[in-house]
């Protein structure tokens, strides 16, 4: 599936959204450059968390690299909010394309991440 079908999915999932509004003001604004490092930070998040995985999800580098990810989000697409956080956490294991970009990182890193998305969400004083 190429980029243009998840555009036209995401549009009709959550075109109606201040988050999507948000994003689409956002990143239509990127260059191949800024893309470059968009993703560059994103793998770089992604892949440290997945070293992480034999520590508990509450362990203090867990969650820093949750909190890092949802700042990622937060400067680059929307505000992720604590509830949006959550709702990603969960589609992270709930829907197959996704669980299994991160699951290609390392087996079982979706179901890591979740986990550890959905003990940080459960901490009063994670704001974004």
């Amino acid at each position: 599936m190429n980029k243009h079908v998840y555009s036209k999915e995401a549009k009709k999932r959550w075109g109606n959204t201040d988050a999507y509004k948000e994003s689409i003001s956002k990143t239509t604004k990127y260059s191949k450059s800024d893309w470059e490092t968009i993703n560059e930070k994103a793998y770089f998040i992604n892949n440290k968390l997945a070293h992480c995985m034999d520590k508990p999800i509450d362990d203090e580098e867990v969650q820093k690299l949750v909190q890092d990810w949802q700042n990622h989000i937060t400067k680059y697409y929307y505000n992720c909010t604590p509830d949006i956080l959550r709702g990603l956490g969960e589609m992270y294991i709930s829907e197959v394309r996704f669980k299994k970009n991160y699951d290609d990182i390392r087996p079982g890193l979706a179901q890591f991440f979740s986990d550890a998305i959905k003990r940080y969400c459960a901490i009063d004083n994670n704001v974004a």
